[in-house]
């Protein structure tokens, strides 16, 4: 058992940088950012020998952190093609810097030779062993977790998700195809609809009325016998659909039994996820969360494994938390940006601040909200597909964020005709140019020319010359086909306006859209890559004030920590309001919302 059991954590897992925060026994918080990949990036000293390499920055680590850590470097750092040679670190000594390997390297490496550490924890588990300075072979010991993660979002944009047969009624297999014929790009001359994310689909014989009751039964028999055609297909989870079961789950709950003993390990219920009416919005959900949720769960077993004593709660697109058994993959899609709202609402009220709008850049996209006092919620909504345009429909509760790909990690680029920045983002691997890793030219890479991003502070080395060849490489190839020339300096700050402009738009869509004004709001900036663009937006939306708080880098993290424990339900009445605010109706509303509470 840890000496400490009340060390709590405060993690935002996020599609680059992975944001901790540890509350000391004491009460003091302290920080940590790491990639999102999980690896520490250095550079080594002149004094680096084949057995121990040298990093005067390494002091700032915990003693012995990097004991068991992988290093891993290039032969020679200026030959990219140049093969990797890899190590264990068997000791590392904080007084000196100093990685002393297992074995040694084939050649002394030179200075400046950029090497990478990784290990086969999750990014969270190393955050927190770095926070209590617990080596590899450590137990964590007692600690509460508190934990938001991207994994979901990424899996449902990058279509990463589990394998996934779609079961529903007979005759409406194409029920989610056909969804709801909207035409969001009206005018295009080639539609093309976005792809399923699931892999097949099975028809069964059943039928409920509209009020629930049985026209038709299954028999076990078909289901058995639909199931065995998914049990050879590398079927990994099943979204069960059925006209009208929001009013009846049985025939759904009778496929589930069938499904579990025949070996399906994952099945998600529409009767349980979203029991209301339209079967294309419950339908979606259902098959959105038979998607993720095996891909979440895999990734919190892994992280639960780490932390065999810990109370591990995690961050709902609503804005709450709840245990990890509760978490599944439809609530877990706006997770991390969930929490940057929490926290900048709390931080802007400890600063005497009602109205503000938040804008959390990060290193892959940029989230923006507006604050009222209250929350804004939604219980639909739809994630558009980048090819084909259209939407994704998610019935669940979320607060609600406006998303653009737009972080530190997208990537500038020519098209062409002009310069463009995004939607395409380096991520963290390889990351931006100045990461030392092949990357293309980013965001970051432009800021950090125009003294924007200062090197000293940054976690980890950053490699200036890189970025100096990607914008030359750049500028050669605009003026090769415009016949324009650009200076380093005039292409990064055109680069900078391009991603102002993308990121304000999202804000005055949450704002002067809907009717209120962005002038009469502080702009709250966070987020990695916020205080490097905050006062270009700001200026953009006439905005007076900006509000940054001293963890404005991890405040997602910090609104995480801040959230309250709850979990939402929902259930269909299907009674006029006449009826149920009747004096006999009232009693009936009132059994309805115990049984929700219960």
């Amino acid at each position: 058992m840890s000496d400490e059991p009340d060390w709590e954590f405060w993690i935002d897992v996020g599609g680059t940088f992975t944001d901790c925060l540890g509350r000391l026994p004491s009460g003091t918080v302290r920080a940590h950012k790491l990639l999102s990949s999980g690896a520490y990036h250095g550079v080594s000293d002149a004094s680096s020998n084949p057995g121990s390499i040298l990093d005067a920055t390494r002091r700032e680590d915990p003693d012995r952190f990097f004991d068991g850590y992988r290093l891993e470097c290039r032969a020679s750092d200026s030959d990219p093609k140049s093969e990797f040679t890899s190590a264990r670190v068997l000791s590392f000594d904080k007084e000196q810097g100093a990685l002393n390997l297992t074995e040694p390297l084939p050649q002394a490496p030179s200075a400046g030779l950029r090497y990478t550490l990784t290990c086969d924890d999750e990014a969270p588990i190393m955050g927190i062993r770095w926070l209590m300075g617990k080596r590899l072979c450590d137990p964590i010991g007692a600690v509460r977790v508190r934990l938001g993660t991207t994994r979901g979002t990424n899996a449902l944009l990058e279509r990463q998700g589990a394998r996934t047969a779609l079961i529903t009624t007979r005759g409406f297999r194409d029920v989610l195809r056909i969804a709801c014929q909207n035409r969001p790009r009206l005018f295009d001359l080639r539609v093309r609809k976005p792809d399923d994310l699931y892999h097949s689909v099975i028809e069964i014989d059943e039928r409920l009325d509209a009020g629930g009751a049985t026209l038709r039964a299954p028999l076990e028999s078909e289901i058995r016998e639909r199931l065995s055609e998914l049990a050879g297909s590398g079927v990994d989870s099943l979204a069960v659909c059925l006209l009208h079961a929001y009013r009846n789950g049985e025939h759904e709950r009778l496929i589930q039994r069938g499904a579990q003993e025949m070996g399906f390990a994952h099945v998600s219920l529409s009767s349980g996820l979203n029991p209301l009416p339209k079967i294309v919005s419950r339908g979606d959900t259902t098959v959105v969360n038979a998607y993720l949720t095996p891909i979440l769960q895999n990734y919190l077993k892994r992280i639960s494994a780490s932390l065999p004593e810990a109370n591990l709660q995690l961050m709902t697109s609503a804005g709450s938390l709840v245990a990890v058994d509760s978490f599944v993959g439809k609530d877990s899609i706006l997770s991390g940006p969930a929490g940057g709202v929490v926290g900048a609402a709390r931080f802007a009220e400890s600063a005497g601040r009602r109205k503000i709008i938040g804008f959390d850049m990060g290193g892959t996209s940029t989230d923006v909200c507006r604050f009222d006092g209250e929350f804004e919620r939604r219980y639909e909504m739809g994630f558009i597909d980048k090819e084909s345009g259209g939407a994704i429909r998610v019935a669940a509760p979320m607060l609600s964020v406006e998303t653009v790909a737009a972080g530190g990690g997208s990537i500038c680029w020519f098209d062409g005709q002009k310069p463009v920045v995004g939607p395409r983002s380096a991520g963290a691997d390889p990351g931006p140019a100045c990461y030392g890793q092949g990357g293309p030219l980013t965001i970051t890479d432009v800021n950090l020319l125009l003294g924007r991003v200062i090197p000293d502070r940054f976690p980890f080395p950053l490699d200036r010359a890189a970025v100096e060849r990607r914008i030359d490489q750049l500028i050669e190839e605009i003026g090769r086909t415009s016949g324009r020339v650009y200076s380093r300096a005039e292409l990064a700050a055109g680069f900078v306006a391009i991603a102002n402009a993308n990121m304000t738009a999202p804000i005055k869509k949450i704002s002067i859209a809907r009717g209120y004004d962005a002038r009469e709001y502080a702009l709250v900036s966070y987020g990695g890559a916020g205080s490097q663009h905050a006062c270009g937006v700001a200026d953009d939306l006439g905005a007076r004030e900006i509000l940054c708080s001293r963890f404005a880098g991890a405040l997602s993290a910090l609104g995480i920590g801040l959230a309250n424990v709850a979990k939402f339900a929902a259930k269909a009445i299907g009674r006029s309001a006449k009826e149920m605010f009747s004096a006999g109706g009232q009693a009936g509303l009132n059994d309805i919302f115990i049984e929700l509470e219960r």
